[in-house]
């Protein structure tokens, strides 16, 4: 593993392999990406005082140019937490990926050119037991993020 040349708080993974030995879970791997080709796995492993992390309190992000795949093992309460009651965006549905409960945040419409804000990105997001799963992309429809997260589980 490599601490990232723009952020001392992550390090990088060549593979699912070397990334799986960092974390505190069996990573999921999208089985559908929608033909985006996976660049980078980063594992965030120094908190704000750059004190390194247990792994037991990683997360791991895994970047497809197009979105991002978040997953991190955060307990039971607080994977649900972070998936029915923080927000990431505007307005939420229900959602349900592979039989569990989740949330999907449309993209927003574009910014106008005076808008500092930028769009808003389109997020599923979803608790399985201890595990809080996101994708997200600020290019990617909603129901294509909902196709790229029913596909980890096969």
């Amino acid at each position: 593993m490599a601490e990232t040349a723009d952020n001392p708080h992550f390090e990088a993974a060549e593979s699912w392999e070397p990334a799986a030995a960092e974390v505190a879970f069996i990573p999921r791997q999208p089985q559908y990406t929608g033909g985006h080709a996976r660049r980078s796995i980063r594992i965030h492993v120094r908190d704000h005082k750059l004190r390194l992390l247990p792994v037991s309190e990683r997360t791991l992000e895994a970047h497809y140019g197009a979105f991002v795949l978040s997953q991190a093992r955060s307990g039971r309460v607080e994977a649900e937490r972070r998936t029915l009651e923080v927000s990431y965006g505007r307005e939420s549905k229900e959602a349900t990926i592979s039989g569990r409960p989740g949330r999907i945040y449309e993209l927003g419409p574009d910014p106008g050119p005076d808008d500092i804000d930028g769009r808003n990105p389109a997020v599923v997001t979803w608790h399985d037991d201890e595990m809080h799963y996101m994708v997200a992309s600020a290019e990617l429809s909603a129901g294509t993020l909902l196709r790229i997260a029913n596909s980890l589980y096969g």
